[in-house]
């Protein structure tokens, strides 16, 4: 067992709202302890998504019952073992999926199953989880795309977003991207780059793509849905991994309320079709994908860009206002690639120092 002190730093919900900073608060709370099957890991980077302020408000994999602790995904330090969990030691890194919802924290307990041993605790490894999972298994499993097909990416310089576009590149696929800056439009590697501040999103699908495109992978929802839905090609697949757009809305059934009456006809006469899909559902495929993409980083096959706030923002987000600040960041639609928070102040403090001296 390492040494760990008695209490840690955490952010729980104490109000239900999508106003991440109002939901929550930074609370000093008694140390947890692995119990059999679980280990205690030391967090030192956490990913920031976009649904973080869907379950402040209580409407994902939260029970609403305030309060409550709130974040998907960490990679860190395991630092005690719990009985029964022998293909795991203290000291190893490890990159993790959280059952409870409850990472944004200093130490954190959670199933030793839900962990994947890494090299090092390296950020990059973080971006495999919610992000290059819910890009690699979504494409391949839900939208089941194939060489030569056309595949539209929304929100292509995101942190799922940016792992899309490579994966359907490799593929052999077609790829159209869309973004909101010129920043964005850098190394995208799509075939086709829509600013969708410059440029019409539905104008130029009809006008560039008049038959249509094959697979659509849509995150934003309101119009950019309705666009992607009128320019879905013949046995098109039109994939929902989320709505972006509607995520701050506080009374969320206003958004529903839209006539989608049409959307039967729609589909039939194309035998197109839309898919919902969230990765927790495929589980099965969680082994495989994480360690093809792993090996595919370290071979640099596959590129992660990951904003901690450094360039962005002109400072890093550490500590557990740093994790406030990055979800802000997410939505303020300046993010590129996976945001990320460092959630160590005692990492982070020698990283001013190494920094000071030039020694990184």
């Amino acid at each position: 067992m390492s040494s760990k002190p008695k209490t840690c730093k955490r952010l729980m919900v104490q109000k239900l709202t999508t106003n991440f900073r109002d939901a929550v608060t930074i609370e000093t709370t008694e140390m947890c302890n692995p119990k059999n099957g679980e280990v205690c890991i030391k967090n030192k980077y956490v990913g920031i998504n976009a649904t973080d302020i869907n379950m402040t408000k209580g409407r994902y994999f939260v029970s609403g019952e305030v309060p409550f602790g709130v974040g998907l995904e960490g990679v860190g330090e395991i630092v005690e073992v719990g009985e029964g969990v022998e293909h795991l030691k203290v000291g190893q890194s490890v990159t993790f999926l959280n059952p409870r919802c409850d990472t944004y924290a200093e130490y954190v307990c959670i199933p030793a199953l839900h962990c994947f041993p890494v090299p090092e605790s390296d950020p990059k490894y973080l971006s495999l989880l919610v992000s290059g999972l819910t890009a690699t298994i979504g494409l391949d499993k839900a939208a089941r795309i194939m060489a030569g097909e056309s595949v539209l990416i929304t929100a292509a310089a995101g942190g799922a977003g940016h792992i899309a576009v490579q994966w359907a590149k490799a593929a052999d696929c077609h790829v159209i991207g869309t973004c909101s800056s010129d920043e964005k439009e850098k190394d995208l590697g799509c075939d086709r780059i829509i600013n969708y501040k410059k440029e019409d999103l539905g104008e130029v699908l009809a006008k560039e793509y008049p038959k249509g495109v094959n697979v659509i992978w849509e995150t934003i929802g309101g119009k950019v849905f309705d666009d992607c839905l009128k320019n879905l090609s013949v046995k098109g697949r039109l994939l929902i991994i989320g709505g972006i757009s509607g995520y701050k809305t506080e009374n969320k059934e206003a958004l529903i309320k839209r006539d989608l009456s049409s959307l039967p006809e729609q589909l039939l006469f194309k035998s197109a079709s839309v898919i919902g899909f969230l990765v927790l559902e495929f589980k099965e495929c969680f082994g495989s994908y994480f360690k093809f993409m792993s090996e595919s980083l370290q071979e640099g096959k596959l590129r992660i860009i990951n904003d901690d706030g450094q360039k962005s923002t002109g400072s890093e987000f550490f500590g557990m206002d740093g994790i406030i600040r990055a979800v802000e960041h997410l939505h303020s639609g300046k993010s590129i690639g996976k945001v990320i928070a460092s959630s160590s102040f005692v990492s982070f403090s020698w990283k001013l120092i190494f920094r000071r001296f030039k020694i990184l």
